[in-house]
């Protein structure tokens, strides 16, 4: 028998909002080229666009993520963006008798950036409306200390523990622009290559081999991160609880966002 998927829940709402957004987001041809044309005739040059991601509140806990993108010519923009979002830790670690509950200390941010190419041959409108080519590069840090206990000898156990991510990629993507002014950004694609570092702490006496434990723990940490548990599969963890590999990554997102 083939072997058996559940479809994770992030997943579920993602593919929500991009129905969602992409059905509001379609314009009547006339409606558009006289939002355009009535523009135009005024001469007014809008060339900025604040942006808030909204995949980053379905991939992350607790956070925002804002962008700014300036257009530099009819064809050619530049996005900075940047946030603070918390990884969503587990608290049940799988084939283990650990198990934690209380966050002590918990922090995050991203940072990063990316050079737009709005392809002339496939837009019928200036930048920022249209298909856009983009090198980006993206930087991840997040910082975590949990309390929790080993429920086979009921000690008390306290993990520290930071995750860095490093993507440097290329995407494609189509933003659209409503009434002048109300801005869909969607990247459809954006595949990357990506360091990854794992580093976790554990103290407190547990059952069980102190290495063996540390895996167990950057395993479930690597899970909670889209496809990346499938391209980390034979990475092992250090003797010092470390896990520090290149491999593929992926980028996409959703941006809502203000023309001005």
């Amino acid at each position: 028998m083939p072997p058996k998927y559940d479809i994770p829940a992030y997943l579920v709402r993602f593919s929500f909002i991009v129905c969602l957004f992409l059905g509001m987001s379609w314009t009547p041809p006339v409606m558009g080229q006289m939002a355009d044309s009535a523009s135009a005739s005024r001469g007014k040059k809008m060339n900025n666009v604040i942006k808030l991601n909204l995949t980053s509140w379905i991939l992350y806990s607790s956070g925002i993520q804002l962008s700014y993108e300036r257009v530099l010519s009819p064809k050619r923009s530049i996005t900075i963006f940047g946030g603070y979002i918390q990884f969503p830790m587990p608290t049940v670690i799988e084939n283990s008798t650990m198990q934690f509950d209380l966050n002590k200390a918990k922090s995050g941010f991203v940072i990063g950036s990316e050079y737009r190419f709005y392809l002339k041959k496939e837009n019928k409108y200036d930048a920022p409306h249209g298909v856009y080519l983009a090198p980006f590069v993206s930087y991840y840090h997040f910082k975590n200390q949990r309390s929790g206990r080993d429920t086979l000898t009921n000690d008390k156990l306290t993990l520290n523990s930071t995750l860095d991510f490093l993507n440097i990629g290329g995407e494609i993507g189509y933003q659209f622009i409503i009434n002048k002014h109300l801005s869909i950004d969607c990247v459809m694609f954006g595949p990357a290559v990506s360091s990854y570092y794992f580093g976790v702490k554990l103290d407190g006496s547990t059952s069980g081999n102190h290495s063996e434990k540390l895996q167990q723990i950057i395993d479930a940490l690597k899970k909670k991160y889209p496809l990346l548990n499938d391209l980390s599969k034979g990475e092992t963890v250090t003797s010092n609880g470390v896990s520090n590999f290149w491999a593929l990554g992926f980028r996409y997102t959703i941006q809502i966002g203000w023309r001005f």
